[in-house]
């Protein structure tokens, strides 16, 4: 069986191969057969003789197509090889106005919208805080009312003074003109005294004389002439004694006019002068005493009116927006009740418009602080220029900006920019989205 299936094998074998060889061959005379019929291969054509052989509308009509391309490519490629921003919006200043005091928001006169336009200086929220602690202010007042009466007090007492000094003084005058009238009146009896002395002096002068005369003679005894000689010598003291009296008394009245008394008691005023100078000495006290007491009294009312001015300022609180701008946010409503420093409202202010951009990290590196950029608004508009102000990276800087840079988030890195023209419109268009194109060419001015 294995030889039968053998030699089956080989002639099925040789079958096979003279057919394969009798296709071969057939093939190579159709191939033959084919190259003879083809024509003759041409001679290579160059490409000037190709152009100058194509129709004149096929040239024009591909140089147009070519322009039409350069056209319409240019602009996308401008932009591709400027340094521009992957996007930007308009950005501005939020302004938070937090409550000063402790208090009830009380409801004012109009609603406070979003977007509301605000001025400076017009109330915007009122703050009540009726629990306000007045102890204090009302111990001034006390303290105050107290010093109060004692001044009535001290004013009553003075006029009590003036009138005893009035009256001690009166006395005193009284006395003085008492007193010089004596004095006048004994100055005037001693006048007389002096009179009648002088009178006896020349009495015992004459005497005298004759007695000496006599006794020349033996007329009159020693004894006589003696007695003559003492009377003369006795008027003569008698009269020096009551011009030395008359002195006094004239010194003692000089005196007595200026009001000063000259007594063998020793006293240099009487009674009612002294009694003067108590009762005057009384009222300089009380005078000092009023006085300061007056200046105690200044010094509550201001501490008064600082006192009250400042519970004023708990008990009631208006709150205005600073500046110009937008309400962007309201935290509160009318009857809350809010905290010293909570916040209230955060205001948009319209003045400090800039614009905040995110770029990729080659456009990031290309770029300073100072260098021109223009924005071009995606609404339309033209373009305004304006330059970096700050390179703030890979970080989102926390900022009062309305706009958070981590709210642009296309690129990693974020550029702030001023545009003059933004704060200069009062549109107030933050968040107005736009392309920001830099001009790394551009020298680099210092901003103010």
């Amino acid at each position: 069986m294995a030889q039968k299936f053998t030699g089956s094998q080989a002639l099925l074998t040789a079958q096979s191969d003279g057919a394969e060889r009798l296709t071969a061959r057939d093939r190579l005379v159709r191939l033959e057969a084919a190259l003879k019929d083809q024509p003759p291969p041409r001679e290579p054509i160059s490409p000037k003789s190709a152009f100058n052989a194509l129709p004149l509308s096929s040239v024009g009509k591909s140089l147009a197509a070519l322009a039409l391309i350069a056209i319409i490519g240019w602009a996308p490629l401008q932009r591709l090889m400027a340094t521009t921003s992957a996007e930007a919006t308009v950005n501005g200043r939020l302004l938070t106005l937090r409550a000063p005091i402790e208090g009830d928001i009380a409801p004012s006169d109009g609603k406070i919208d979003l977007g509301a336009a605000v001025d400076p200086g017009r109330p915007l929220i009122v703050i009540s805080n009726p629990r306000v602690d007045r102890q204090h202010l009302d111990n001034l007042g006390r303290e105050r009312n107290q010093l109060a009466t004692t001044l009535a007090g001290l004013e009553d007492k003075r006029q009590v003074l003036e009138t005893h000094l009035r009256e001690v003084a009166g006395l005193a005058d009284l006395y003085r003109q008492g007193r010089m009238e004596l004095l006048a009146h004994r100055i005037s009896e001693t006048d007389a005294d002096i009179a009648a002395a002088k009178s006896r002096l020349t009495a015992a002068e004459r005497a005298l004389d004759r007695a000496e005369r006599l006794k020349t003679n033996d007329y009159v005894s020693v004894a006589s002439y003696d007695k003559a000689l003492t009377e003369q010598s006795a008027a003569a003291e008698a009269l020096r004694a009551l011009n030395e009296r008359r002195a006094g008394l004239a010194v003692e009245l000089s005196y007595s006019r200026r009001g000063i008394y000259i007594q063998t008691s020793g006293e240099d005023l009487p009674r009612s002068d002294n009694q003067a100078l108590i009762v005057s000495a009384d009222r300089a006290d009380v005078d000092a005493r009023i006085a300061g007491v007056k200046n105690e009294i200044a010094g509550l009312d201001a501490a008064i009116a600082k006192e009250d001015a400042r519970q004023k300022r708990l008990e009631t609180a208006a709150i205005g927006a600073p500046v110009k701008g937008l309400v962007w946010e309201v935290l509160t409503a009318p009857g809350e009740h809010v905290n010293a420093g909570q916040d209230l409202l955060r205001i948009l202010e319209c003045g400090s418009a800039s614009v905040t951009a995110s770029v990729s990290e080659t456009a990031y590196q290309r770029l300073s602080v100072g260098q021109a950029a223009t924005f071009k608004p995606r609404s339309g508009g033209a373009k305004i220029s304006g330059r970096v102000t700050a390179l703030n990276g890979l970080a989102a800087v926390n900022s009062n900006s309305a706009i958070a840079q981590r709210q642009l988030s296309r690129e990693p890195y974020h550029v702030s920019l001023q545009f003059p023209a933004l704060a200069r419109e009062g549109s107030c268009e933050v968040g107005r989205t736009g392309l920001v194109e830099f001009d790394v060419t551009s020298p680099i001015k210092a901003l103010n």
